[in-house]
């Protein structure tokens, strides 16, 4: 019974005070349809993409260098980056300057808050997030409609700009040390070229192989022709019925490979003529220095030639995202829902003045001189 008297209590005291809640609420309804006309509407753009995978300015997947497949999309923490530069102030001040927000949002440029009251003012209508795909949605707000538009493909634009100068700057950084170390290369091959050069002048060996092959075969020669005109010349040269010319031109022959021996094994030959004790004496230093110059010139190509892969790369427009949707003009507004404005506050007004209303009657019988007094 107590509840039930109290339920009735609570009743009888709205009754009573039902003018005055009426009246505060068609207050409240007239004033919240005011306001809610005099409130400019807003229109969402929005685009969405993903972040590409960095592979895919990878020279060596690029130009075949290796087996591993490509992957197109970024990873988890690709995503984490690419929301990271989105709501980066860098984003920001670029969208401030291209689209004159300062005076688009009538604010004080020259005020000492001014920054950062524009700043506050585009987040407030800027979002950059994964959604449930994990994916990157960015929605702008404007009263313009085709400028949301604008504003969200050149938010985009931008994000997709910051995310090629991250790989770009690490690919710049990379090009000046192979810069400096194919000039390094450079010069040390043409010292190893220059000590080849004089190397190959004093010792008279330009080619190890078939010039070490050609002493060998020219010295067995000259011995095998040697050993033969001497036993022609004893065999023929005490015989009545040969004729003289013939023995001489035996004789000729002999010394003729006799000198072609000594010129062979000397150790000072003579003008162009290679011996085989200058050969042996000068075949280590110009075999080493030609080895290190043909090592050097083969890693000097190997560098090159990755150069030019790193720099092709580079001069390449690889996007830093995947767009998977254009922000384009928005049909209808996204706010403000004057209905459920015009709701919400008559619900509130009402619910406040009942709140008034029972607190007043709840202590309509006390004494409040008596209470501030005492």
């Amino acid at each position: 019974m107590q509840q039930r008297d109290n339920l009735l209590g609570v009743f009888s005291a709205i009754y009573r005070w039902r003018k005055t809640i009426r009246n505060i609420c068609a207050l409240t309804l007239v004033g919240s349809v005011v306001v809610s006309l005099f409130l400019y509407n807003y229109y969402k753009s929005t685009t969405i993409f993903y972040p590409s995978s960095p592979q895919l300015a990878n020279p060596e997947l690029i130009f075949g260098s290796t087996d591993q497949v490509t992957e197109y999309f970024g990873s988890d923490r690709d995503l984490d980056r690419m929301a990271e530069i989105a709501n980066s102030n860098e984003v920001v001040d670029y969208m401030l300057k291209r689209f004159q927000l300062y005076e688009h949002y009538d604010i004080d440029s020259t005020d000492r808050e001014g920054p950062y009251d524009v700043r506050e003012e585009f987040r407030e209508l800027y979002s950059a997030q994964k959604n449930k795909n994990d994916a990157i949605e960015l929605s702008i707000e404007d009263t313009d409609p085709d400028m949301a538009a604008a504003m969200a493909n050149a938010a985009r634009g931008k994000i997709n700009e910051l995310g090629q100068r991250l790989i770009k700057d690490n690919q710049s950084r990379l090009l000046a040390t192979f810069e400096n170390n194919i000039e390094r290369k450079t010069k040390e091959l043409t010292i190893l070229g220059d000590s080849l050069k004089h190397l190959q002048a004093r010792y008279n060996i330009f080619s190890v192989s078939s010039q070490g092959e050609q002493l060998s075969m020219q010295l067995s020669n000259a011995e095998s022709e040697i050993v033969r005109g001497r036993a022609k010349l004893e065999v023929l040269e005490n015989n009545p019925l040969i004729p003289l010319d013939t023995i001489e031109y035996i004789k000729a022959n002999l010394r003729a490979s006799e000198r072609q021996r000594q010129s062979l094994t000397s150790t000072d030959p003579q003008g162009d003529n290679l011996s085989i004790k200058t050969f042996n004496e000068g075949l280590p230093l110009v075999s080493v220095i030609s080895d290190l110059h043909y090592q050097a010139r083969r890693q000097l190509s190997y560098d090159m030639e990755r150069y030019n892969q790193i720099k092709a790369t580079f001069n390449t427009d690889i996007p830093a995202l995947q767009v998977v949707e254009v922000a384009t003009r928005p049909l209808i507004k996204s706010r403000p829902r004057r209905s459920v404005l015009v709701i919400a506050s008559v619900l509130a007004a009402f619910l406040f003045s009942v709140l008034g209303v029972l607190i007043a009657d709840a202590y309509r019988d006390t004494n409040w001189k008596e209470v501030r007094e005492g």
